[in-house]
């Protein structure tokens, strides 16, 4: 299949193009057919030249012209129709969409006003689940009852306290 593209020609920052009629399969700045034209973006009297019958010729002959070639050639003068690439969306503004939905779902009275997602399922719980809930419940059914961890740090305080500082002992001796 024939193209219309350009092949890039100049020195490092002083760029300038060939429009070229070349085989898709080749490289861009490989084996061409035929010169149909050159594109000099820096220039501002002349930037683009083009040999309008030639490139008619090959539209004919099936050659399809590259975005950016439809887009220089639609200033000359042709109508050629340009294919649009929709850019995919940022990830902020995803997260800005969806962020209005969540404060918007319904809220539901078993999760205590707390918004509950429509469309995810909870998972039926498991024996292993139930056994695990089961043995963390059993010790928080009597909170009155202190547990030991909680008297220990109370007795290594009071004795702390109990010992007398170097002032006292000083206090006691001259008295």
């Amino acid at each position: 299949m024939l193209v219309i593209r350009l092949s890039r020609q100049g020195r490092r920052n002083s760029p300038t193009y060939r429009l070229v009629v070349a085989e898709n399969s080749k490289a861009t700045d490989g084996s061409f057919v035929e010169i149909v034209g050159n594109y000099n973006s820096i220039a501002k009297d002349q930037p683009l030249v083009v040999e309008k019958e030639r490139i008619e010729y090959w539209i004919s002959q099936g050659a399809k012209p590259s975005n950016t070639v439809a887009k220089l050639l639609n200033r000359v003068g042709f109508d050629l129709s340009v294919e649009k690439k929709s850019k995919a969306p940022k990830k902020k503004a995803e997260e800005a969409k969806t962020a209005p939905q969540a404060a918007n779902a319904p809220v539901t009275e078993e999760a205590g006003a707390i918004a509950a997602e429509p469309d995810i399922e909870s998972p039926a719980p498991t024996e292993e689940a139930v056994i695990a809930e089961t043995v963390v419940e059993a010790p928080n059914e009597a909170p009155d009852s202190p547990t030991p961890a909680a008297e220990e740090p109370a007795e290594e305080v009071s004795e702390v306290a109990e010992t007398p500082t170097e002032e006292e002992k000083t206090d006691t001796s001259t008295e």
